[in-house]
């Protein structure tokens, strides 16, 4: 009897064993990506699969940390797009392993619009749209995200130029006007790429049947020769047409004045001219470059948009010309803070309202989690905006239509403590008016 005992409390020490050091292959692993050692940390995953070959986080990690590594770190012998589908061999395990896993879809939309990238700049149309195509099937566009995009799109006016912060509003968008041919007027731009060459050239030139081309006054020597700027705190005149002047009721004389400061510094000490004390030479990163060139020429003729999950260091100050129109941001030709510019509340009403929702109650059923709780936040920063508006004109029948659009449609259980507390805080503005 104590020898059965003896063997069985052997084979329970040997399991726990296995599954600590499995555990401890993960842990450690993430630890060796936080610091930026990828081959390490891909290395003890593997090691990790060979003990638990059906466990789907580390399918999920394996795809990650190698799409991270073929894109977002230095250029790396033996990994460009012919590694893609071993990429999209590890997700699409993790996702038969687990079909709710969101942030595996996520990483798999991802690596789809890598690969969508590259067709782009191939220009080649048909494999752009299967790349979006194959992100939509396999679960990376849920509904609501779906929804998402056609709200952007929506807050935009005719002709627009949209610059948006990352893959998660770049690709909804690019996928609605690829295969649903939804807003096709619209030129999206992610922001993070504008300080790619073949990329700018590629905006310069479009591609008939998917992305409509902006106006560029550089010539493609000068686009290709983009690079650090030299570059000291300057005032650039951003061109606007009597239409403009006219919509914000600026005198006939107003310039919009847009100070550019350098974002690039390094420790070198320089003088232009002999009799000049040395300065810390400063420089003008590439995408600060381009993003002022893009507006300068395009601003007068198309309205600008920025989508409000943008990270503000792309911006370059722009954002104090921005007016909030709920989920995205109009570029106006005057500093708007503590303005009637400030907001566009007829926007945001627009936004918020039933049908702008349709969808939202899918995204705790469908969730992915990298970006399913910033995009409610977008949502929700709309409603408090207008309740701001409504609180401060008094008015209590619009207030109280907000609290029921809010309770009607944001309350799907999804972060149920936020969505409860900000229920709460709107009940409270409003019995203030009563």
């Amino acid at each position: 009897m104590r020898q059965i005992e003896l063997i069985f409390l052997l084979i329970i020490l040997f399991i726990t064993k296995i599954s600590a050091q499995e555990l401890s292959l993960k842990e450690q692993a993430l630890n060796e990506f936080k610091n930026e050692h990828y081959d390490e940390a891909i290395d003890l995953l593997e090691n990790a699969l060979k003990i638990s070959t059906e466990d789907a986080e580390i399918y999920y990690y394996l795809g990650f940390f190698n799409h991270y590594r073929l894109y977002d770190s230095r250029p790396l012998n033996g990994y460009d797009f012919s590694y893609s589908e071993n990429i999209f061999e590890y997700l699409d395990k993790a996702i038969e392993l687990n079909p709710n896993y969101g942030d595996a879809k996520y990483f798999y939309g991802a690596e789809c619009s890598g690969n969508a990238f590259l067709s782009i700049q191939n220009y080649d149309l048909e494999k752009l749209k299967y790349f979006y195509n194959r992100a939509f099937e396999k679960g990376a566009y849920p509904d609501w995200l779906i929804e998402f995009g056609k709200n952007l799109l929506n807050s935009c006016d005719t002709n627009a130029i949209l610059f948006t912060a990352g893959n998660a509003d770049f690709d909804i968008c690019s996928y609605l006007q690829l295969h649903q041919n939804y807003r096709t007027d619209i030129t999206i731009i992610p922001i993070g790429y504008i300080d790619r060459p073949w990329y700018v050239k590629f905006l310069k030139q479009g591609l008939e049947g998917g992305v409509k081309k902006i106006t560029l006054n550089l010539s493609d020597n000068q686009i290709y020769d983009i690079h650090p700027f030299k570059w000291k705190k300057t005032d650039i005149q951003i061109p606007i047409t009597s239409k403009i002047r006219e919509k914000y009721k600026l005198d006939e004389n107003y310039q919009m004045i847009w100070t550019m400061e350098p974002d690039l510094f390094s420790n070198r000490i320089h003088s232009k001219l002999e009799s000049e004390v040395g300065n810390e030479r400063t420089y003008l990163s590439p995408q600060k470059a381009i993003l002022l060139q893009i507006v300068e020429d395009n601003y007068q003729y198309r309205p600008i948009y920025f989508s409000n999950s943008s990270n503000k260091s792309f911006l370059g100050g722009l954002d104090k010309f921005f007016r909030n129109c709920g989920i995205i941001s109009e570029l106006t030709p005057l500093k708007t803070e503590q303005t009637k510019y400030e907001y566009d509340y007829k926007k945001i009403r627009e936004l918020v309202q039933n049908k702008s929702f349709i969808d939202y109650n899918t995204i705790k059923t469908k969730d992915i989690p990298r970006i399913s709780r910033s995009i409610s936040f977008d949502y929700y920063s709309s409603f408090y905006n207008l309740s701001e508006y409504y609180y401060k004109l008094g008015k209590k029948e619009k207030y109280n239509e907000l609290i029921e659009i809010f309770r009607n449609s944001m309350m799907v259980d999804y972060n149920s403590d936020y969505e409860k507390l900000f229920l709460s805080e709107l009940e409270k503005s409003y019995q203030q008016l009563l």
